[in-house]
């Protein structure tokens, strides 16, 4: 171990390591920015520079720009009601509206700081987990993952602000939006209206940005607002307001941690589900949920401490393994075959080097960009008090931009434009977004994981109820459900 740690450091002091490492921080940082591009496409495009490169030298690269891209996705998030990346798409719910209120350097810099201390706890239990790292992730099968999108779904259930028939009417709207498309279990192409364009079903990209961004520029326009907000302030010593917040809020920022490495630890389910989760389960666990969708620090902090964290649990199963943890890992294998590399086992054992290498990474690229945002949060702050009429249009092009980036296909520019309508149309109706975001990501999880499981079973509910993981999750997603009413009895009787 020490002797990885050691040959990664060595190389990190080389000058080719350090500029390739802020390179990749500014690549991430940037990318993440735009909306609709993040650290998936930001490294796909970086592929062709590894293929030369010395392996540790490589990593440090892509892992510059993983550490970074989700404290960039935060500033669209919080200033413009945009996530940079899908898994900025919490950060929205909470971040957004303290920047209507005045609060935007104070929200920038909690963001900035949880995503860092995330990131740190991440890898610590990366490294911390390496020698039971194969238990782990062998004991997830398709009963656990459906129990764990119970537990999700349950959360959906319970958390909902208002209206909870409401809640649960957008929870399962998102849930038949994920279905679309062809099942490769069943054969069947469902809800794609004759198209070919929905065989793979509804794109996550035009997704979150029509129902985000365009959504919110619709409502900005129809509501006559001139502003975003009427002041845009860091208040002096305001760059360590997101230190004092965590510590205040240490007890969600702890569970916040876990939740995103735990997440991050099994394979395809991804940062967006993990940003959503530790929001959900902070509201549910906080002592002033009513106060999460109002701009409520707590709210920034369990979403964006969750997707930073979730990274050192991903690398996990993509390290020891060879199974991508998340979309980023996957590209991230792409780029070990590139570069004469093989995940698994031997890898921890012969080149603990890279490791280390991609940790090191992502803990001075989460620094730098976290630097940038805070010396910069006065300069991005004033973002939310320029004309309205200057605003909208960037962000609709830049929404429209990232909706094409990826795929390249104008039908998906449409898609953005229809989910913008409905998300608009939401809000005006006061059925939660969030609920529709839940539904559609874990949904087709679910349903995948119900059906494997029924198949390994031959037909028998019961596999779902025998193994002990399993088990546990259903009765944690119980009293999930249940809580909520036992708290409320405590009150009363209080």
């Amino acid at each position: 171990m020490l002797e990885g740690i050691g040959s990664a450091l060595n190389i990190l002091l080389t000058g080719e390591a350090i500029g390739l490492l802020i390179l990749g921080c500014l690549i991430g940082y940037i990318f993440g920015l735009l909306p609709g591009l993040g650290a998936t496409a930001a490294l796909a495009l970086s592929l062709p520079l590894v293929i030369r490169m010395d392996p540790i030298v490589a990593m440090y690269l892509l892992a510059g720009i993983m550490g970074s891209q989700t404290c960039g996705g935060a500033i669209t998030a919080i200033l413009l009601n945009t996530p940079g990346t899908p898994v900025n798409a919490a950060t929205c719910l909470d971040g957004y509206p303290m920047a209507q209120k005045g609060e935007a350097g104070k929200a920038l810099s909690i963001a900035a700081f949880s995503s860092l201390f995330g990131a740190i706890v991440g890898v610590f239990i990366l490294v911390a987990l390496v020698p039971v790292v194969r238990s782990m992730i062998m004991s997830f099968t398709p009963p656990e993952f459906f129990m764990l999108c119970f537990v999700g779904l349950a959360t959906v259930a319970v958390a909902v602000r208002g209206n909870v028939i409401k809640g649960l009417t957008s929870a399962c709207a998102g849930v038949l939006i994920g279905f679309t498309g062809y099942h490769y279990m069943t054969g069947a192409v469902r809800f794609n209206f004759g198209t070919d364009y929905l065989w793979d079903g509804i794109p996550i990209i035009p997704f979150f940005i029509g129902l985000f961004a365009i959504g919110e520029m619709l409502m900005i326009v129809t509501t006559g607002k001139r502003t975003i907000s009427r002041v845009a302030t860091v208040s002096k010593g305001g760059r360590l307001d997101g230190v004092k917040e965590i510590w205040k809020y240490k007890g969600c920022f702890a569970r916040s941690s876990v939740i995103g490495v735990i997440i991050g630890i099994i394979p395809g389910i991804g940062g967006a589900v993990a940003n959503f989760v530790s929001y959900l389960f902070g509201r549910q666990f906080s002592k002033t949920p009513e106060k999460f969708g109002t701009g409520h620090p707590e709210g920034v902090i369990a979403s964006e401490t969750a997707n930073n964290a979730k990274d050192g649990g991903a690398l996990l199963p993509t390290l020891a393994f060879g199974i991508p943890g998340s979309a980023e890992m996957a590209v991230l294998l792409g780029a070990f075959t590139l570069i004469g590399l093989v995940a698994g086992p031997t890898m921890l054992l012969k080149h603990l080097d890279v490791m280390y290498a991609i940790i090191f990474g992502l803990v001075i690229s989460g620094i730098l960009a976290t630097l940038c945002t805070i010396f910069l949060a006065r300069s991005f702050a004033k973002v939310t008090t320029i004309d309205v009429s200057y605003i909208v249009p960037i962000v609709v092009i830049l929404a429209f931009l990232g909706s094409f980036a990826l795929r390249g296909s104008i039908l998906d520019v449409a898609a953005a434009v229809i989910f913008g309508v409905i998300g608009y149309i939401m809000r005006k109706s006061g059925f939660p977004i969030i609920s529709m975001i839940i539904g559609y990501v874990i949904g087709r999880i679910a349903e995948n994981a119900f059906l494997q499981a029924l198949a390994i079973s031959d037909g028998s509910y019961a596999i779902f109820f025998t193994r002990p993981i399993s088990l546990t999750l259903f009765v944690f997603g119980l009293f999930v459900l249940i809580f909520p009413f036992v708290k409320k009895v405590g009150r009363s009787d209080g």
